[in-house]
């Protein structure tokens, strides 16, 4: 049997150096930028952001279907525009929020803190 060897472990660097921190993915959300940016840190609370950004573009497509059933011309073109602009932000989106959720947990695991602490 070998012994193990201390500072080898999964999630160290070097002897006496501590655990190395995974790296973050999709990085330039946490970066600091100007005023007009939007930076959530948190993924759970994105993940929210952009669900709720995916049932408005559901929202606009209903009101849009409703007028065109109504009669209204083009209503249907401007509301699968909406849909796929709304939608396809909010999963893309979602995507980062997932992937960041997991990187998170892995941090706070390997570092035993937040990363934003």
């Amino acid at each position: 049997m070998s012994t193990p060897n201390p500072g080898h472990e999964q999630g160290t660097s070097a002897p006496g150096t501590g655990p190395t921190p995974p790296k973050e993915p999709f990085a330039y959300v946490s970066q600091e930028r100007g005023l007009l940016t939007l930076k959530i840190r948190e993924p759970a609370l994105m993940a929210i952001f952009f669900l709720a950004f995916i049932v408005v573009g559901v929202v606009f497509f209903l009101m849009l279907k409703k007028q065109a059933d109504a009669g209204a011309d083009g209503a249907m073109n401007v509301g699968y525009l909406l849909l796929a602009i709304f939608c396809g932000g909010g999963l893309v989106g979602l995507g980062i929020a997932l992937r960041r959720w997991a990187w998170k947990r892995e941090y706070v695991r390997v570092m035993g803190r937040s990363p934003w602490s």
